[in-house]
């Protein structure tokens, strides 16, 4: 491909990400600033950044500086074109959560006549500091290590017993019972930013969110999908 085609395809890309980022953002013509500027000045761009950056460059100087005596100064690599695209690509249609989640055949579950040393050992087998209480199909909570914290505290303890179930833990489980931590639910339909910007907020009330559940209508209610914790984002 020629350099002048090159230099057109970039600026046709350019445009279109430019495009589909004043989608995003409820831009129009009465808008003032750039798209692109504000997209850049988002967490989400992160991963893109310096290269879009570069590509704001080389956009103006194609813009304002493009020929010399008739042929084209700058000739835009098929790299950094197959760039752009990509962006536009992840603006049009941005990754759902449930690609980094843990989906619920693989999620540790408990159920409450378990017993809690056996759930415990597996907990730390298999990398799980969170596990949903399922009772018949039925949503009951969630079994965490402040779950045991909280009960051997609160009633003077100093060990658990081998003979406890998770039912025990009863009047802890529930979602809105846990003292220290919350956890959040959101439907498949949200995306990796959705959930990073979940984990971001403020803590409420000085809890941490420690869980985002992915659940079939969005809610405590749903069935549950998949599960996010801060550890998934971080290795996404």
């Amino acid at each position: 491909m020629e350099g002048k085609d090159r230099a057109d395809e970039f600026l046709n890309c350019y445009r279109e990400l430019e495009q589909a980022l004043a989608k995003k953002y409820g831009f129009d013509e009465k808008t003032f600033g750039s798209p692109i500027v504000k997209f850049l000045s988002e967490r989400e761009s992160e991963p893109f950044r310096d290269r879009l950056n570069l590509c704001r460059e080389i956009r103006n100087f194609l813009s304002h500086h493009a020929e010399f005596d008739g042929e084209r100064v700058l000739q835009p690599s098929q790299a950094i074109i197959r760039f752009l695209m990509s962006v536009t690509d992840y603006v049009r249609q941005p990754p759902l959560a449930l690609t980094c989640a843990t989906l619920y055949p693989d999620i540790l579950k408990a159920t409450p006549s378990q017993r809690v040393l056996t759930v415990m050992k597996k907990m730390e087998r298999q990398g799980f500091s969170h596990v949903p209480v399922i009772e018949n199909g039925e949503w009951v909570g969630v079994f965490s290590v402040s779950t045991i914290f909280t009960y051997i505290i609160s009633r003077g303890l100093s060990a658990i017993s081998d003979e406890m179930v998770i039912g025990d833990f009863a009047e802890l489980l529930p979602v809105d019972r846990h003292i220290t931590e919350r956890f959040q639910f959101c439907g498949n339909e949200a995306t990796v930013e959705d959930v990073r910007v979940m984990f971001e907020k403020h803590q409420w009330r000085s809890k941490r969110l420690a869980a985002v559940f992915i659940t079939d209508n969005g809610s405590l209610g749903g069935r549950i999908l998949g599960m996010i914790t801060p550890w998934d984002l971080i290795n996404y």
